[in-house]
């Protein structure tokens, strides 16, 4: 007959169990790099729109693990709220897009700025989102002027941290991670 004593329970349970802050990092993560690939396609504004879309669909994945009700549209004017206020980040991503339509010099320095953008982006777009489910916040109670002061301290963190390595030696998990 196998015996199991409390300890052995307990401890099952709590290696089973995934809290939904480590659940939220793992699909932040995921996303930073699903948007940093994308920041590759060579294609001007097609990239900026798979980004977006990756950003759209990390929000909602982040609202379903804290238990928010999260539509298309809610996720959409949520992440323009953030995003678009005169962010300057908005403004470089479009603007590294755009640089890839210059031949040659501008496929090069899009490819190498676009997919760093993306990615710091997505990190601190994905922890602000996170950080405001996990307080109780719902996508209706967004208020924009505070969660855009947010992300932006959160970028410029992330912006720094990164650049402080070379570009090979950045791990996503670790940027998102600090």
């Amino acid at each position: 007959m196998d015996t199991k004593t409390i300890e052995d329970t307990e401890v099952e349970v709590e290696t089973g169990v995934t809290s939904q802050a480590d659940e939220a990092t793992k699909v932040i993560n995921t996303h930073v790099v699903m948007s940093a690939g994308f920041g590759l396609v060579p294609f001007p504004i097609i990239d900026v729109v798979a980004i977006a879309g990756t950003q759209y669909k990390m929000i909602g994945e982040l609202a379903r693990i804290f238990g928010q009700d999260a539509s298309q549209e809610r996720i959409r004017l949520a992440a323009i709220s953030v995003l678009g206020g005169g962010v300057p980040t908005l403004k470089a991503t479009v603007l590294s897009s755009l640089v890839k339509g210059v031949p040659v010099v501008g496929t090069f320095l899009g490819l190498a700025l676009l997919p760093a953008i993306a990615g710091v982006t997505t990190a601190a777009l994905g922890r602000v989102f996170a950080q405001h489910f996990e307080a109780g916040g719902t996508l209706l109670s967004l208020d924009a002027k505070v969660i855009r002061a947010h992300f932006q301290a959160e970028f410029e963190a992330l912006k720094e941290k990164a650049s402080k390595k070379p570009a090979a030696a950045v791990d996503d998990a670790e940027v998102v991670a600090a």
